[in-house]
């Protein structure tokens, strides 16, 4: 079975994958680098290990990220190793990627220093799990908007000098963008400061679905295959080939690589009682691109700093007198430049009256906003209404807004209204979000999700269609339950899920994450289930049901853990 220029093959143990090999590779004795490319959640394969069944499944693979480059016809200069996860396996394992690595390398010539992982979502996640369990076997690694961070491994990857570059959206909703940031900072705060240090590179206003522009519009192929196992400063150039990546951005040695232009922003004055500042700055690369930010305080008092490795920062609870903050941008080529912005904080000129205190005491709450749960529909129905459950504790709603943050084209009617009209839908998913605003401005969110599945009807004729109407099973119906929101102190939550068959009974339940940050999930074959072990971000799960004729049905819902 061949997909474009890749071959799917199975491994002994039963793991499909899909083996691309560079121009020249059967005509010499050379050893390549090898890259290795995990998945997301969508491109899952049968549980099965029977052959003909894996290879069947692994046409999923190349439907995104550098598998779906190379089937569209690009060439690189190294080995592409796209194993596919089975789907009985919640998320990517380490030994799961040795088991795919291992058997490869007893039939490929790989240079064993030259070996790199990237993956994107639940692959990134991958990347950061299989680095932290073997942290010796890869040269480089580059997770895209990863589904998870795992920080109990950032010590054993920073200790082996790992180079690691991840990349995130700003405006992602599936998964906050502060999970790279954070294990990419626990990296650099390990025991053992890893050289060179882990970056994070945040695509400004965009969403989840950033792998495109991270591996076709930066050096991210070319920064992995300059570095060795052992050599982590070393810039040795990959294999000459006319179509690979960068090959037609290589620079004259001559030329010296110009700093980055840098801006922290103007300088900014504020008066308490106002404590809290954003800072805005930029940078640019006259010859590359920016690869990191950093900001951090030059001088004053006391201060809570977030967004300190993105362009946008901020500094809360500032106290009066004047602060300083410096932020530095690093290009691609390893240059830096710093600006500093200022920032004075003026005692207030105003004696709090009765009235003033007043005011201080009934500052405006948010309003509540529900979208309701997620929605599943079968074609040919492509349609579906969503009504707005929405109050306001000390004022009233005066706006709402329903947009599509993901997903392929649809009609929204009544976008600004109470109640939407979503049609015209394809099969797939989609993620939608309802904001509400009240009459003192303070707006809130909430997201929501629809599936969209093929029509399960099959053709044929209309006595044969009259009798198996007759006998047809009644599907299951699942339902996982509202959207929930908690805060992290919580600890724990609760998914309850509850399941009804028309015409028989239910005979399995099943929970899984299918997207979220790492979490431990108790009792998942019941209607209840346990989450323990929750990380700050946006979680998704679906609850699967199975009736006494084999019949399943799957109902997903959200859940937001916030600090």
């Amino acid at each position: 079975m061949v997909s474009a220029q890749q071959t799917a093959r199975v491994t002994a143990s039963g793991i499909g994958y899909l083996e691309y090999l560079p121009q020249g590779y059967k005509s010499n004795s050379n050893k390549y680098p090898l890259v290795i490319s995990l998945h997301g959640v969508k491109e899952k394969g049968t549980s099965s290990t029977d052959r003909s069944r894996v290879l069947a499944d692994l046409e999923k693979v190349d439907n995104v990220g550098l598998p779906k480059y190379v089937k569209s016809g690009k060439r690189y200069p190294f080995i592409l190793i796209s194993p596919q996860l089975k789907s009985n396996h919640g998320l990517w394992s380490g030994d799961y990627v040795m088991q795919v690595l291992n058997h490869v390398k007893k039939h490929l010539r790989i240079d064993d220093r030259r070996i790199y992982l990237t993956g994107l979502s639940l692959g990134g996640f991958g990347v950061w799990r299989a680095a932290g369990d073997y942290p010796d076997v890869f040269a480089a690694i580059a997770p895209i908007c990863s589904g998870g961070n795992a920080l109990k491994k950032a010590n054993a990857i920073a200790a082996e000098n790992l180079p690691a570059w991840g990349f995130h959206g700003s405006r992602d909703h599936i998964v906050s963008h502060n999970v790279t940031i954070k294990m990419v900072n626990a990296i650099n705060a390990s025991p053992r400061k890893p050289n060179p240090l882990a970056k994070a590179t945040i695509f400004q206003g965009m969403g989840h679905s950033i792998w495109d522009k991270a591996y076709n519009e930066t050096n991210l192929l070319n920064w992995m295959l300059s570095h060795r196992k052992g050599s982590p400063s070393s810039k040795d150039e990959p294999p000459k080939d006319e179509s690979a990546d960068g090959g037609s951005e290589e620079e004259d040695d001559n030329k010296a690589n110009k700093a980055p232009v840098v801006k922290a922003g103007p300088d900014k004055t504020l008066t308490l009682p106002a404590n809290a500042v954003n800072l805005q700055g930029s940078a640019s690369d006259p010859d590359g691109e920016i690869v990191s930010y950093q900001w951090t305080k030059v001088s004053g008092g006391s201060a809570n700093l977030s967004g300190a490795n993105t362009e946008e920062f901020r500094a809360r609870n500032l106290k009066a007198g004047t602060y300083v903050f410096r932020l530095t941008a690093k290009d691609n080529d390893g240059k830096a430049k710093s600006d500093d912005v200022r920032v004075i904080v003026k005692k207030s000129t105003k004696k709090k009256s009765s009235t003033s205190k007043k005011e201080e005491n009934s500052k405006n709450k948010l309003p509540l906003a529900s979208a309701g749960p997620d929605r599943v529909i079968t074609l040919p129905d492509n349609s579906v209404t969503v009504n707005a459950n929405a109050s306001d504790k000390d004022g009233k709603i005066v706006s709402y807004q329903w947009v599509k943050t993901y997903g392929k084209r649809a009609r929204l009617g009544g976008a600004n209204s109470a109640s939407v009209r979503i049609s015209s839908l394809d099969e797939g998913h989609y993620i939608f979000r309802l904001r509400v605003k009240d009459n003192d401005g303070g707006v809130k969110d909430d997201f929501f999700k629809i599936t969209v599945k093929p029509s399960d009807k099959k053709s044929g004729g209309k006595d044969d269609s009259k009798k198996s109407s007759a006998k047809r099973n009644a599907r299951p119906v699942a339902n996982a339950g509202p959207d929930i929101k908690i805060k992290i102190s919580q600890g724990s939550v609760q998914l309850i899920g509850s399941a009804r068959d028309p015409d028989g009974k239910i005979v399995s339940y099943q929970w899984r994450k299918i997207a979220g940050p790492g979490v431990t999930v108790r009792n998942a074959r019941s209607p209840k289930t346990t989450l323990t072990n929750l990380r700050e971000g946006r979680y998704y799960f679906a609850l699967t049901v199975k009736d006494d004729k084999n019949a399943t049905h799957v109902d997903k819902m959200a859940l937001r853990v916030s600090k």
